[in-house]
């Protein structure tokens, strides 16, 4: 209240007046549609669908000032970066009608399609008068799928969701278009590039936005389980048209849509159907069975079936499709977008179970707005029998489905939890959870002895199995790094609790092993230091005043992660615990010398022969840090043999690149996804033979 705060106090109250004038936009559009919903159109006249085309239109629907939509017009020799790409593209579609009846797909066909093969021709290039420099940036932008942050903003907003499923079909754009101008802006940082991208993507697909409405919207998935079947969208088709008006079924096929392949609407329709699953219980069993069903579907054995249905089945190439629908998808549900450990181990389950002939319907789980902005392209249904669910007990496994936007295939598939843990003891949650799934699989020993002893439903190891994935080979000076120095390194995740990957003991190693002076330098590479400050602040100030250590604190891509990797001379982890080590593992694969606590999931394929192992003591947490209380056990390693090892691996280079040799043979022999798939496969199989025993069907 004193004089030299007033002019803060203004600015926040300013503020908070429009937060809270956004927030009643907001709620007075919600409850527009939800009013609409309530009284759902019949015979009423559609309204005219959004025209982005149309500037009056647009400024209309955004209800905002020009500046907020538009930009002001530049040529073709502004184009220079992804940004005045998009703005180039955006206008010359939006005034060129010609164009876009040529090039239908232009904004939506995801690899740049003819429109990105014509600006790449010479043709192309005088027609619009850009440059080669500037083509290129039209062309890589086109690959990129520009509108992927918007699209992935919009299916993670979840309250929105809620008022506007359909909102990126013809009857929702509208509402959303002013949603997004007005509101989704700041709390995003999307340009409005991005955002335009996604409705003029929007509006040359209509059937793709109302199939990826069904298939992420878990609500009309319980309604119509077999909604995008030939048996189903009749029934769905007719709720669309009923509900948001008929203007939401432009161009869609009169039968289906046919974004799903003909094995996975028969499975989905199976389902959903307990007349079918009554008159041929053994449809899945054995292809001779599928093609008496598929027979019996062709010549009208089920009489609520339409003629469009039995045509669509009597052209169908019945000798495959028999042989398919036995051998349905492993569904797999998990973190395929967060950048983690937990992406690797479940991209990895997925190769493995390829490398076996084993397919798998994979959903991702969203956890963050910082996830990769892929989510919509993991839309698998839960078609198959079992089910992996590749996500922690703590803290989404009880909301899965929601945050994976599938709905829980009735009847219940058969459930496997994939778990990953740190110590030889659970908590009393995990056994609440494990009470929803029949089996839990686990990557180590390590792990699978502590859930033994708390739970009653098998646990198998089963290990993922671990493979280098392509990545491009950079410098060092790409990462900031010194070119002559011997580089250890040590990477981790902030989220994965800093106390645990110990990354002070290992700078207090560090300082023991090496002079100032000598050309050596560690390098800590973490991420997510904002949500952890405290943490961070300590690691920064452990680090402060030894120009020797670097931190770098960044969300990397997996390939950047590897190509860092592929930097350094040797890796360090002087873990407390570690459920499997992955980091480890892919060092040993990449042929670095590794040195680690000889503690935990590591130990399953790591040994004096392959590594260097610290010895350590046995010491309780001491303090709850959450989710590990205060009187569960790690590991303390022995600072001064971490010392000793990193010391030898220095001053021996030969000696550690023969260390690096053996590690990564005995790593490709036992971390190989091949191996893996096999033990998967023969899990799969022995799952299938006792839900056989039962009575149950795939």
């Amino acid at each position: 209240m004193t004089p030299w705060r007033t002019s803060e106090r203004w600015r926040f109250l300013r503020d908070r007046a429009l937060m809270e004038k956004k927030a009643r936009d907001l709620a007075v559009l919600f409850e527009q549609e939800r009013a609409r919903l309530v009284s759902p159109r019949r015979d009423e006249p559609p309204a005219p669908p959004f025209d982005p085309y149309d500037d009056a239109d647009v400024l209309d629907s955004a209800g905002s000032d020009f500046g907020d939509v538009f930009w002001p017009p530049f040529d073709a020799a502004s184009v220079v970066d992804a940004g005045s790409a998009a703005r180039f593209i955006i206008d010359v579609l939006r005034s060129r009608k010609d164009l876009r009846l040529r090039f239908p797909d232009a904004f939506s066909a995801l690899d740049g399609g003819d429109f990105g093969r014509w600006i790449a021709s010479d043709a192309g290039r005088t027609e619009l008068g850009v440059s080669a420099e500037g083509a290129r940036h039209l062309v890589a932008l086109l690959a990129s799928d520009p509108a992927a942050r918007a699209r992935q903003f919009f299916l993670s907003s979840t309250e929105v969701r809620a008022a506007l499923p359909h909102g990126l079909m013809p009857a929702g754009r509208r509402s959303l278009f002013k949603w997004f101008v007005r509101h989704a802006r700041d709390g995003a940082s999307l340009s409005i590039e991005e955002i335009w991208w996604l409705f003029l993507q929007a509006t040359e697909d209509p059937q793709g936005e109302l199939c990826r409405a069904y298939l992420f919207t878990a609500e009309w998935q319980r309604l119509f389980p077999d909604g995008l079947t030939v048996f189903g969208w009749p029934a769905f088709a007719g709720w669309v048209r009923a509900t948001y008006g008929p203007e939401n079924l432009t161009g869609a096929s009169p039968s289906a849509p046919g974004h799903l392949r003909p094995e996975i609407q028969l499975r989905a329709a199976y389902w959903a159907r307990p007349a079918w699953r009554a008159a041929h219980p053994d449809a899945l069993a054995d292809a001779g069975s599928a093609r008496v069903f598929l027979d019996w579907l062709v010549s009208g054995g089920d009489v609520e079936s339409g003629p469009q249905a039995r045509t669509w089945c009597s052209g169908l190439d019945a000798e495959q499709v028999s042989s398919e629908l036995p051998s349905g998808p492993v569904n797999v549900i998990g973190h395929f977008c967060y950048p983690s450990g937990l992406r690797v181990s479940v991209e990895a389950l997925v190769e493995a179970m390829a490398c076996q002939g084993i397919r798998a319907s994979l959903r991702d789980v969203r956890t963050d707005p910082r996830d990769d902005p892929r989510h919509v392209r993991f839309d698998g249904l839960e078609t198959g029998g079992v089910t992996i669910i590749h996500v922690q007990p703590e803290p989404f496994f009880a909301e899965v489905y929601a945050r994976a936007d599938l709905a829980e295939r009735v009847p219940r598939t058969y459930r496997i939890a994939y778990w990953y843990w740190e110590f030889d003891s659970i908590p009393q949650s995990w056994c609440d959870h494990a009470a929803h799934v029949d089996e839990v699989w686990v990557a180590t020993e390590f792990i699978a002895r502590g859930l033994r002893e708390r739970l009653t439903i098998p646990v198998r190891t089963l290990f993922p199995g671990v493979a280098l994935a392509p990545f491009q080979a950079r410098s060092r000076s790409y990462f900031g790094l010194p070119s002559e120095r011997y580089i250890f390194l040590f990477t981790f995740h902030m989220m994965s609790v800093m106390e645990r990957k110990n990354p002070l003991g290992l700078i207090r190693a560090f300082q023991k092993a090496f002079r100032p002076d000598e050309p050596v330098t560690l390098v800590l590479k973490t991420s997510f230091g904002d949500r952890h400050p405290e943490q961070f602040e300590e690691l920064r100030d452990a680090a402060a005043g030894i120009p020797a250590i670097k931190i770098i604190d960044e969300v990397y891509t997996s390939d950047e992660v590897l190509s860092l990797m592929n930097t350094c001379d040797a890796y360090v982890s002087l873990h407390r615990s570690e459920g499997l080590g992955l980091t480890m593992a892919e060092a040993m694969l990449m042929g670095k010398p590794v040195v680690a606590t000889g503690f935990s999931g590591n130990m399953d394929f790591m040994d004096e022969d392959n590594s260097l192992l610290v010895p350590y003591e046995s010491v309780t947490v001491g303090r709850a840090i959450p989710p590990y209380e205060a009187d569960l056990e790690w590991a303390e390693p022995s600072v001064e043999h971490a010392a000793l090892a990193l010391r030898r691996l220095y001053d021996d280079q030969q000696w550690a690149r023969e260390l690096g040799a053996r590690g990564q043979r005995s790593a490709m022999k036992f971390l190989s996804l091949e191996e893996a798939g096999r033990r998967i496969a023969g899990r799969l199989t022995e799952i299938e033979s006792l839900r056989r025993d039962l009575g149950l069907r795939a």
